[in-house]
């Protein structure tokens, strides 16, 4: 069973309190965001290539950072994501990664906003 996750900006996916209490500051934050911003248009790129193996090692890096930047929804799809694809479980690869890539556009949409805001 795979998580239904509407990618919309509606429902943010940053969860910059929770990143700022993690990290202690906001300068630091925003770097790292910059570093995660440049990942998620290759694992899109990947995704829509089916190039499985490689979305499985992108997806996998980007599990492990985003739990720091981002409310559970998008983590649990990454990780979801990241479990089939390491399985090679094709069907349900496909049908996760249907709400993964609506989801890290949003995502990038949120870091590149954060990104052109001055830090507090």
């Amino acid at each position: 069973m795979t998580i239904k996750f509407s990618g919309g900006c509606a429902r943010p996916h940053l969860d910059l309190p929770s990143a700022l209490s993690k990290i202690g500051d906001g300068s630091v934050v925003r770097d790292l965001l910059g570093m995660l911003v440049w990942d998620v248009p290759k694992i899109q790129r990947a995704l829509l290539d089916q190039k499985t193996t490689l979305a499985a090692r992108l997806v996998h890096s980007l599990k492990g950072c985003l739990p720091i930047f981002c409310h559970a929804p998008i983590c649990d799809l990454v990780a979801q994501a990241q479990q089939y694809t390491q399985h090679g479980d094709l069907a349900l690869t496909d049908e996760v990664c249907a709400s993964l890539r609506p989801a890290l556009a949003a995502l990038a949409l949120e870091i590149q906003h954060h990104s052109a805001t001055p830090v507090r």
